[in-house]
């Protein structure tokens, strides 16, 4: 895990934040995982499934989320409308091509592989 130079320095740019993780790629998982709690992050999850993840949103406070487009035999988007219409924001992170998972026009897309610094300034900016 590579951290960013503000972490480094002791800076946590998400502190305080509850960050929903849903990535069925275990590697990537633990990798997001680890990123975002170096960054000040309280994760939540990770959750391979859309049910799981939705059981764990109705339950918990989720600040932002982190979403796999594709898991395993389904897509994200069941997850996307709920967090859309509790005004939880995300951010989608796929290998498809952006304009096949784009729900709207400024919908924040990062395409894999997502380096540290890219996946906690995205969930900061989501956060704003």
């Amino acid at each position: 895990m590579q951290g960013t130079a503000d972490q480094a320095a002791g800076h946590k740019e998400l502190e305080g934040r509850r960050v929903l993780v849903v990535e069925d790629e275990i590697v990537l998982a633990i990798d997001y995982c680890q990123n975002l709690a170096a960054a000040g992050a309280e994760v939540v999850g990770p959750f391979n499934t859309v049910d799981a993840a939705l059981k764990c949103v109705r339950r918990s406070r989720i600040d932002v989320a982190i979403l796999d487009y594709a898991l395993a035999d389904e897509t994200s988007d069941p997850l996307q409308c709920v967090l859309e219409s509790r005004d939880i924001p995300y951010v989608v992170v796929t290998a498809y091509p952006r304009v096949l998972v784009r729900r709207y026009a400024n919908q924040q897309i990062l395409s894999k592989p997502v380096s540290p610094d890219e996946l906690c300034s995205s969930v900061r900016a989501a956060c704003r």
